[in-house]
């Protein structure tokens, strides 16, 4: 029973396409379409192929099937429509072979001028594709100059496709893809670089961006033909263009932190307290620590004491490293009887910038002095109860002087150590301290190639490091 509905509903929507075809053929021999006309034509075939895709799609769902089902029944006609004699005849056509053509794409008997769906076409063509607009509409495009997509520069030589490096002008292409209103062609131009100016001039070019590729843009704009909102080929195009930028900044790494940001930022305002007051609890020579008090969103009050050390200064700590590839590591007295290694490190004094800081304590507690200092990090050193930081500086080509200091206010002594040793120190805890092992996480996650042991001095990577602060406060 559903399968003689789906014949009937299918044979129903076919009839209306076919007259809809014979009647946009007659308009187009008569008169210059507008481009809202041939976009409205462009749309209404489209429908038709949606809707008899899904009549198809079920017509061979419900189609019976028994074990009578053989190579012979494959030509069993299962819906034919009659078409009158003068069917497409406004159409102009050069040769007959190319009416024939147009007659074969629609499924149309080119002799008898009946349609035909056979249980071939069935099992073969589970989808149905209406007929492209142009074809119908006496030579009248959709789109009657070419849309082109930049895709990019590259080099075309056998030797190299991809980006090019030399002399531009020389072997430097623009590829540009060329859009049809019936989908993608294969149409690719190859332009040097010198003519690429001339080439896009009179043109409609869609780029592509970083995040975004020829083939989707190709998609993007398929559907804004389909769009009803558009109303000229121009409107398609600037809402591709639209789409484009739009999509390519929400997979853009910005959107990416934005997005990240706002997640962590709703996260904070649930547990944000509202600060009531402090008061302080001791004071001593190098440390006061202080009760505050905090009202949290959910009504509760808690009080949390807070170390302030040296003054709540920040601190410096320095991975130097000799011109000779070694790293200089101090001991200190820290902890009662137990043997703790650092690399140099001290507080910031004055206002000092943290570069500053990481060459005067390189100096007063080595010796050593260097003019190739970069950050690489900064952290909280206890943010539960400390609101110092500790920031984190790579100084290369050490170079030893006889300057060490002898304040007497503290006793370092140095060493220096190869990076297999550096490890071990690290691997056996002899090098302890959190702040210290961050250091070293930033060193061996930074390390320019195999033959070189010192951390690379690219400046690009950290040009904004002194800006990366908590976005949030």
């Amino acid at each position: 029973m559903n399968y003689e509905l789906n014949k009937r509903e299918f044979e129903r929507v076919k009839r209306e396409e076919l007259a809809y075809i014979d009647s946009v053929a007659q308009i187009s021999s008569s008169k210059t379409l507008s481009e809202t006309e041939k976009l409205e034509i462009y749309r209404t075939l489209n429908s038709y192929e949606v809707k008899l895709n899904e009549i198809l799609k079920k017509l061979w769902s419900t189609f019976p099937r028994n074990d009578s089902l053989t190579k012979d029944n494959l030509k069993d006609i299962i819906i034919e429509i009659d078409l009158p004699k003068d069917y497409l005849s406004s159409l102009n056509f050069q040769y007959d072979e190319q009416k024939k053509y147009v007659l074969k794409k629609l499924w149309i008997d080119p002799e008898t001028l009946k349609f035909k769906l056979t249980l071939y076409n069935l099992m073969r063509c589970r989808e149905y594709w209406s007929i492209n607009s142009d074809t119908i509409q006496n030579n009248q495009r959709l789109i009657e100059e070419p849309i082109y997509i930049f895709s990019g520069y590259y080099d075309t030589s056998e030797d190299c496709y991809g980006p090019c490096f030399g002399d531009p002008d020389d072997y430097l292409y623009g590829i540009y893809e060329n859009i049809h209103n019936n989908g993608y062609s294969n149409d690719k131009k190859e332009i040097p670089k010198k003519d690429i100016d001339k080439f896009e001039k009179d043109k409609i070019i869609i780029h592509s961006k970083s995040y975004v590729y020829a083939n989707e843009i190709r998609k993007i704009f398929e559907e804004e033909l389909l769009n009803s909102n558009n109303q000229t080929l121009n409107d398609c195009v600037i809402q591709t263009r639209n789409k484009i930028e739009e999509l390519n900044y929400t997979r853009s790494p910005e959107y990416k932190e934005k997005v990240l940001l706002e997640r962590i930022n709703e996260l904070y305002k649930r547990v944000k307290g509202e600060f009531i007051g402090e008061e302080i609890l001791y004071t001593g020579n190098f440390l006061q620590i202080l009760r505050e008090t905090y009202r949290f969103p959910n009504g509760n009050t808690i009080l949390k004491e807070k170390n302030i050390k040296n003054g709540g200064k920040d601190s410096v700590i320095v991975i130097a490293i000799t011109q000779e590839k070694e790293y200089i590591i101090t001991i200190q007295n820290r902890i009662k009887d137990k043997l703790i290694a650092e690399f140099p490190s001290g507080y910031i004094e004055n206002e000092e910038e943290p570069i500053e800081t990481a060459k005067r304590e390189l100096k007063e507690e080595t010796g050593y002095v260097s003019d190739d200092l970069f950050l690489v990090d900064e952290a909280y050193t206890s943010p539960g109860t400390d609101n110092s930081k500790t920031y984190i500086v790579v100084a290369n080509n050490c170079i030893k002087t006889d300057q060490k200091s002898e304040d007497g206010t503290e006793l370092v002594e140095y060493g220096l150590f190869s990076e297999k040793e550096l490890e071990y120190l690290i691997n056996k805890n002899i090098i302890n301290g959190a702040m210290n092992k961050l250091a070293y996480y930033n060193l061996v996650n930074n390390v320019d190639d195999c033959n070189v042991h010192y951390i690379k001095s690219n400046k690009k990577i950290y040009k904004t490091l002194r800006e990366k602060k908590n976005p949030l406060g």
